[in-house]
């Protein structure tokens, strides 16, 4: 397992006293526009243990107590530790079926991932990559909630790129039964559907490590992607994370810890296949905040990377998605379609080159602030401020996204979601990383 870049974890799973619907919180990266859902999930949790105590929503990380929540954080792990709230430590993988309500559950197997085989670099060759730019700034503030931290809880999801289901073949089309060791089970609170996860036998862990060598082989990579290095695993959700866990580790490392024996060269995370027929990919919209609208629209229709045409979408009922070589602009004044020149370019990257340069040219005073959007409906709810513009942009295509990341490198930042907010993962299960 080690040469595939994954490990068994000793997971820390909560006690059978704990309510586990307000146990597991989503991902700290979600509802970032919404403090009424943050306000709505803290009253739910009230005095209950909850992860909601050993994560940093990223709708506070600019408030004025940032330290006092970071050591907050890390005297709820030490308290969790010290009153047992955790069962005893099992070593194990775990089978996951997440029911989002398509139909179908999503399955996937949570792992400890090999931060020596992880590089976020654009141009990185590594076994495990990075799906989408790393903002190098958003570092540091998660390091700090990381370090001298004693728990992990992970939201990270890893892809890998699987078309025959080889890799969860065990459980593909054979569910979960009786005869599997059921770990946990619960509702995930608002709206997030419900998890089982079920304990990895050891057949299952050899299957599982005969299917990932085979996606290995050198002729099944040049026939797949042509270029790319071990390409096995690309980043789906929380590449920042994964980012500040190898940047911690690479600290401790530089101080001296033993690579070969310490909890932190290791990173918890749930694998996913990306041919899984629950997990849809979603477009990431954008929101442009504190910003002069009559000039937006002024850059907009003089910016040489499309062609715009006034449009008459309305903020009240805003279409999914864009069409495929196009985005809507919505506005409280006027909307419009920017018809792509460059219809081979994912849009996301055109959008995102145009918001950055605008950002950099506001005049002094303007300080506009762009916020990542999943479902048009809240663009449209954002939008009701006079200083807000909104870009829809059109579906993504899953299937090209690891021979893009082979042969191109990382997208642009926010280039794609894995489904809507309310099917990102919950934390629930920890691990010690500090010895």
């Amino acid at each position: 397992m080690a040469n595939l870049g994954i490990a068994v974890p000793e997971l820390l799973l909560p006690n059978s006293n704990i309510d586990m619907e307000r146990w597991a919180v989503i991902a700290c990266d979600q509802h970032t526009a919404s403090p009424d859902y943050w306000n709505k999930v803290e009253d739910f949790v009230a005095e209950s243990p909850s992860t909601l105590r050993l994560i940093f929503p990223e709708i506070y990380l600019n408030d004025s107590d940032k330290d006092q929540r970071i050591a907050a954080i890390k005297e709820s792990m030490a308290r969790y530790l010290a009153d047992n709230v955790f069962a005893a430590p099992t070593e194990t993988a775990v089978y996951i079926e997440r029911d989002t309500g398509r139909g179908a559950p999503r399955r996937g197997l949570l792992l400890s991932f090999d931060l020596e085989q992880y590089d976020y670099s654009p141009d990185s060759d590594s076994l495990i990559r990075a799906t989408e730019g790393t903002i190098l700034d958003r570092i540091p503030p998660r390091m700090a909630i990381r370090r001298g931290a004693p728990l992990e809880s992970p939201h990270i999801m890893v892809l890998v790129d699987d078309p025959d289901h080889s890799v969860m073949a065990p459980w593909h089309n054979k569910p979960a039964d009786s005869s599997r060791e059921l770990l946990y089970e619960t509702e995930l609170m608002a709206g997030g559907g419900s998890i089982k996860g079920y304990r990895v036998g050891e057949t299952e862990l050899e299957s599982l490590v005969a299917a990932l060598e085979a996606l290995q082989a050198p002729d099944r990579l040049a026939e797949r992607y042509g270029a790319g290095g071990r390409l096995l695993f690309a980043m789906g959700d929380g590449n920042h994370s994964l980012a500040t866990a190898k940047a911690v580790w690479e600290e401790l490392k530089a101080g001296g810890a033993d690579p070969e024996t310490h909890p932190a060269r290791w990173a918890l995370a749930e694998l996913v296949n990306l041919h899984d027929p629950a997990l849809l990919f979603e477009p990431i919209h954008r929101v442009v905040l504190g910003v002069d609208v009559a000039r937006f629209l002024t850059a907009v229709r003089d910016c040489p990377d499309w062609e715009y045409e006034p449009s008459g979408a309305a903020l009240n009922n805003p279409p999914e998605t864009a069409p495929n070589g196009s985005i809507i602009m919505l506005s409280p004044t006027e909307s419009g379609i920017l018809h792509l020149k460059d219809k081979a370019r994912l849009a996301a990257a055109t959008a995102q080159e145009f918001l950055d340069s605008f950002s950099a040219s506001a005049p002094s005073g303007e300080h506009p602030e762009i916020d990542y959007i999943h479902g048009s409906a809240t663009v449209a709810s954002q939008l009701q401020d006079h200083g807000a513009v909104g870009l829809i942009l059109p579906e993504f295509d899953k299937n090209s996204l690891f021979r893009t990341v082979a042969r191109e490198g990382t997208l642009p930042r926010k280039s794609f979601s894995m489904g809507v907010a309310a099917e990102k993962r919950y934390y629930l299960e920890c691990r010690k990383i500090l010895t």
